[in-house]
């Protein structure tokens, strides 16, 4: 049985597209149609070779218009016509979100309505309050969550207190101050094709009305582009034995832990009646954070240079750690980290205070130092 996952895009032909095996089948069809041994030189030659080439070419075309029907390998809009085939869009450009904290001194008989929509900004970019609130003597401060009014990354990662300056007056003779008092996530731009992909080939798994795994992952992935990772499980009490009914979710995003927004977001999500089996209580969790640092001594080939290695040492371990960080459950492989910093020029590497770490289904491991030593021993190899 052939495992479709590990498909690449060139295995999928429906018409053979190889140059070389198209220019030798059109040699030989002219050889025994004309009876003519062709030579290298010979002008037919010339002309053979570029009738092949836009054959190929043609021949490419195809196969890539085969490809672009199935979601597996589609891209662009054909994807989106994959997606809308099972009823599953790109997901758009999101904005970002936060809670913005009014206070204001007030007398007992003096009251601040603070209506959805006002406006609270931080530079040229813009929050409104989802929420309404009022503030009197009792109540000198209210919490509302925002949103900010631009959609993707731009309103992202402002510090706590930055955004303060409220552009609505909301009474007179009395000063309202505001700002946030989380750092706003979830800004996002349009989806990207892979993370789509994934999305349009686990739609079908949305059709069960059993409340299967796939089914959670893909109304979790639904909320929202930000989300990389879902793990759906039985939740279990404290002596390890499975809750019935109780779903336990667990997320990971982009920029890693996901926000206590998001997860208010996929808790509302999942808990819709039409997405819930009716027994079923979901519980949306970020995963359990498993910090560790990696310090590497490498031992260098004689003649080569120190700064070099580190910096290509480096680049290769920013690679791999994105890669590594983009999924729950990675253990932390001390051979594999090794193998990974045994870049040109490096004889060997050892990382002394680095043992192997198993990581649950639910939990994510990540890197909070990369510390690269060069050891004062150099070996001629």
């Amino acid at each position: 049985m052939i495992d479709l996952t590990k498909l690449s895009r060139n295995d999928i032909k429906i018409v053979e597209d190889d140059l070389s095996l198209i220019l030798a089948e059109t040699i030989s069809d002219y050889q025994k149609r004309t009876g003519k041994i062709l030579q290298p030189a010979h002008i037919e030659r010339l002309i053979i070779n570029t009738y092949a080439y836009r054959e190929a070419l043609m021949r490419q075309e195809i196969n890539e218009a085969y490809r672009q029907q199935h979601p597996r390998f589609a891209t662009g809009l054909m994807l989106d016509l994959c997606g809308d085939d099972v009823n599953t869009p790109r997901l758009k450009a999101q904005p970002a979100q936060t809670t913005l904290q009014f206070t204001a001194s007030l007398d007992f008989n003096q009251q601040v309505i603070i209506p959805i929509g006002t406006r609270v900004a931080v530079g040229e970019t813009i929050f409104v309050t989802s929420e309404f609130g009022i503030l009197d003597a009792n109540k000198p401060s209210i919490n509302l969550s925002a949103t900010c009014q631009s959609a993707g990354v731009i309103g992202n990662n402002w510090s706590v207190g930055q955004i303060s300056n409220l552009l609505d007056v909301l009474a007179d003779n009395v000063e309202v101050k505001v700002s946030n008092i989380t750092i706003p996530t979830g800004g996002i731009d349009i989806e990207e094709d892979d993370a789509y992909r994934l999305r349009v080939l686990l739609a079908p798994e949305s059709f069960s009305v059993a409340g299967s795994k796939g089914a959670y992952e893909y109304f979790t992935r639904e909320v929202s582009q930000e989300i990389i990772d879902v793990h759906v499980i039985n939740d279990v009490d404290t002596s390890g034995k499975p809750l019935g009914g109780v779903v336990a979710v667990t997320i990971l995003t982009q920029a890693g832990l996901p926000s206590a927004e998001l997860i208010n977001r996929v808790q509302n999500a999942l808990s819709d009646e039409r997405i819930r089996p009716l027994c079923d209580q979901v519980i949306v969790r970020a995963p359990n954070q498993i910090e560790y640092q990696v310090n590497a001594v490498l031992t260098l080939l004689e003649g080569i240079n120190p700064k070099t290695v580190l910096e290509e040492a480096k680049e290769t371990w920013d690679q791999y750690q994105r890669g590594q960080e983009k999924k729950l459950g990675l253990d932390v492989v001390p051979l594999a980290i090794q193998s990974i910093l045994k870049v040109n020029g490096v004889y060997n590497v050892t990382t002394p205070e680095l043992n192997l770490i198993k990581v649950g289904a639910n939990e994510w491991a990540h890197c909070t130092n990369l510390n690269l030593i060069i050891s004062n021993e150099v070996v001629d190899g």
